[in-house]
């Protein structure tokens, strides 16, 4: 799902950075105001691992490889624009050190893979794990749907952009179908390996699913610390189905 340097024209390109920015730059004061002593190892780690599994491939039909891409999963843990910061420093490095993706397209990238893969994903997830109610099932549930969806609209706004770019030979009814009918093979091994993570998580240290989200939760209106664990508290109840 990387685009590379000289796929999209200048318009699309401007226009990909610029909703890209307005919403690290929300991410980013959002940070700032919530995240704590607990966050910033957590943080790390997520982008560490993620972007080493993104450098691993899976393969699918027709010798057709896929990968990682793990927008929700990180969203799960951190809150969406929590998701979106760290989906940006993984594309960053990945453009500069490995040149998977092109520093131009960059803004492009961040956009399917952080705001589709990250914001979308996690609000699919939160609708899902509502719909069943609380406990795990809700959360594996949630995270894999919200995986799957994100991964398949991702691919979809890849193909449109890709499609509508003048520099690119094949229009939107060709890119489109291309991106999206190989995702919706690729969204399947997304899903499942996020719930990987999540069962995991669920049985050894269930608490690292409940800590406050980096989202837009008090963007209006900072948050005061007893509120902030009161959300902790109901978060670790609905993730585990038990009162603390």
């Amino acid at each position: 799902m990387h685009i590379p340097d000289g796929f999209l024209d200048l318009g699309i390109t401007l226009l990909c950075a610029a909703v890209s920015a307005v919403f690290i730059g929300i991410g980013l004061i959002q940070a700032k105001r919530y995240m704590d002593e607990r966050h910033v190892p957590l943080m790390a780690i997520l982008t560490a691992g993620v972007f080493a599994a993104q450098l691993l491939n899976f393969p699918i039909i027709g010798g057709t490889s896929g990968h990682l891409v793990g927008g929700t999963l990180l969203a799960v843990f951190l809150g969406p624009l929590g998701a979106l910061i760290s989906m940006t420093i993984i594309l960053t490095l990945q453009a500069l050190l490995f040149g998977d993706g092109g520093m131009t397209a960059l803004g492009a990238n961040i956009l399917n893979m952080g705001v589709i893969g990250g914001i979308l994903g996690y609000y699919v997830y939160i609708l899902v794990r509502r719909l069943v109610g609380k406990g795990g099932w809700g959360v594996r549930l949630g995270a894999a749907i919200g995986s799957y969806v994100s991964i398949v609209l991702g691919a979809v706004a890849c193909g449109v952009e890709i499609g509508a770019s003048s520099l690119f030979p094949f229009p939107i009814w060709v890119t489109v179908p291309a991106m999206t009918g190989w995702h919706l093979v690729i969204g399947v091994g997304e899903a499942l390996i996020t719930v990987a993570v999540i069962e995991y998580v669920l049985r050894a240290r269930p608490d690292m699913l409940a800590l406050p989200k980096i989202g837009f939760s008090g963007l209006l209106r900072k948050f005061k610390g007893e509120e902030l664990e009161k959300a902790e508290r109901e978060e670790l109840e609905t993730v585990t189905g038990r009162r603390v």
